[in-house]
């Protein structure tokens, strides 16, 4: 690794301590008061089932996607591989993230295809954010117009849930809008977008991928289903994370529906921001979301319920880094400057 990219990594890495250590500390006094009650250990394997599931399903889409442009590939393929940028994306700072060593591996196995192989990385993460969008504006928007009192009146809760039906929209009529673009002026403005500096390539490559995959409605319906399934049990595992170390003030905890708004941005702002696995980021976010619907004073047990399924997903993390020990010699070599595949946002 150069010299400038073990910078940027420990710069990543010591953004996201002093993230965590602020928010920690801000709420230090209410956390220690949570932390030195009984942990319950029933939710807490709830949550860890329910994680489980959520990956499966995301290897799952993974593989279906890249089946449907008839490239060989296995189960067992898409989990190893799964796995391993499952250990990236969680640990790994650098520029090579898990969307890319997947993206690298498929297409070396594929090379005459390789666009093609490199744009199911990005259909799956694109498909991932489109579905916490459509949950939060989905789930969200029943319980509103239901008359939810966990949701009715809190204008936070409301804009958010608007603002999630909104971009949910601009993709569905993004996504029907290709079909109605002839060949030739699809290809012009896909030139048009890798013109674009720093961020042209990537902008194509997303471009060309929607493309080859709005000719493949039934594959997108049926990811869109897996998606579904794979964020209620995201949702989940969040709703039972918060219980493992419940307030004495039981009020202070969010309800199913409160957290099916506001967990799925709290998933989505984590993997904007570029630190590993979100850690700090991802505290931060959750414990303001939850002083959106508690107050101020529920902020740590939002914060705790994060904190704990932190726990999980380094679990998880590292039971794939044993499957990156089993096929690292097959890895690419960790650069920082002339990496080629575009970079996609890890979104599940």
């Amino acid at each position: 690794m150069k010299s400038s990219g073990l910078v940027k990594g420990l710069l990543k890495y010591g953004l996201a301590v002093a993230l965590l250590t602020f928010v920690v500390g801000m709420n230090w006094t209410s956390l220690n008061v949570l932390f030195s009650r009984t942990p319950q250990v029933v939710p807490f394997l709830l949550a860890a089932g329910a994680m489980v599931v959520v990956i499966l399903m995301q290897y799952l889409r993974w593989f279906f996607l890249v089946r449907s442009i008839d490239l060989p590939f296995t189960l067992y393929a898409a989990a190893r591989l799964g796995l391993v940028g499952t250990f990236y994306n969680t640990f790994l700072p650098g520029s090579i993230g898990g969307d890319f060593v997947k993206a690298f591996m498929i297409a070396k196995g594929n090379p005459e295809r390789r666009t093609a192989a490199v744009s199911t990385v990005i259909a799956d993460r694109l498909l991932g954010l489109f579905g916490l969008l459509l949950y939060a504006g989905a789930a969200g928007g029943l319980s509103w117009v239901t008359g939810d009192d966990r949701i009715v009146g809190k204008r936070a809760l409301e804009m958010i849930i608007v603002v999630c039906l909104f971009l949910v929209a601009c993709f569905m009529v993004g996504y029907v809008g290709l079909g109605f673009l002839s060949n030739a002026f699809a290809v012009r403005l896909g030139t048009k977008f890798a013109s674009i500096p720093k961020v042209g390539k990537t902008l194509e490559e997303v471009w060309n991928t929607g493309r080859r995959f709005r000719a493949k409605p039934a594959v997108i319906l049926g990811c869109v289903v897996l998606s579904g399934i794979s964020h209620t049990f995201m949702m989940l595992s969040y709703h039972l994370a918060v219980q493992v170390f419940p307030p004495e003030n039981l009020e202070l905890l969010g309800g199913l529906a409160e957290h099916f708004v506001i967990a799925p941005i709290g998933f989505i702002a984590q993997a904007l921001i570029p630190v590993p696995g979100g850690l700090g980021a991802s505290e931060l976010t959750f414990g303001g979301l939850y002083q959106l619907i508690r107050g101020n004073e529920a902020e740590a047990v939002g914060l705790a319920g994060r904190l704990s399924l932190r726990v999980i997903e380094w679990v998880i993390g590292l039971i794939g880094f044993l499957a990156y020990l089993g096929m690292r010699g097959e890895l690419p070599v960790p650069q920082t400057e002339d990496v080629t595949q575009p970079e996609t946002v890890a979104v599940r």
